[in-house]
């Protein structure tokens, strides 16, 4: 039997990791959203080989609209981070591909509670005010301004990536869930 010591000419050549994990994600990411729904926010995390969460947003087929007009309601409303919180976890469907996490968020359910003016619950909202003022303090930072939790934070592209400016896009495991 004859043994090659070099490859045949027409070999083509194989799959080789690259250290690149951004093809990877992204394809989990349009999985995610060929899976939702139309007026769906999909949120996918993908944790880093740092330990860190690599965090997506990503809309499926007339969300994104309707995702900036859920903002401008919250924002006229008076609705804050807590009110995000709240509602945004009522209105989650969670999956999970291994170690990666895919939130579904139907935003016709998200917007029907920011139209009734959800706020959540007091007492969770006071408590993360002062979780907040003990972090400002500890970092040295001024605490936020009463009433101490930070404004809505978007569930729309156009607030999203106004939030994700100046920010980094990979967010120590915890944040945002």
């Amino acid at each position: 039997m004859p043994v090659l010591t070099a490859p045949p000419a027409n070999a083509q050549p194989g799959l080789a990791p690259t250290g690149d994990r951004g093809p990877l994600e992204l394809a989990v990411v349009d999985g995610a959203l060929a899976a939702a729904e139309p007026e769906t926010l999909v949120r996918t995390d993908i944790p880093q080989p740092d330990g860190s969460v690599r965090l997506y947003a990503a809309w499926t087929d007339g969300g994104g609209p309707l995702a900036d007009h859920i903002d401008r309601v919250a924002l006229a409303r008076g609705l804050d981070a807590w009110s995000w919180v709240e509602i945004l976890t009522h209105s989650a469907r969670t999956a999970h591909r291994g170690r990666i996490e895919v939130r579904t968020h139907p935003l016709r359910q998200v917007l029907a509670d920011v139209d009734r003016g959800h706020r959540g619950s007091e007492e969770y909202r006071a408590g993360l005010a002062r979780l907040l003022a003990d972090d400002a303090v500890q970092a040295g930072r001024p605490p936020l301004p009463v009433p101490g939790i930070p404004a809505w934070p978007g569930v729309g592209p156009l607030l999203w990536h106004r939030w994700q400016q100046g920010r980094p896009v990979v967010e120590p495991r915890g944040l945002g869930h």
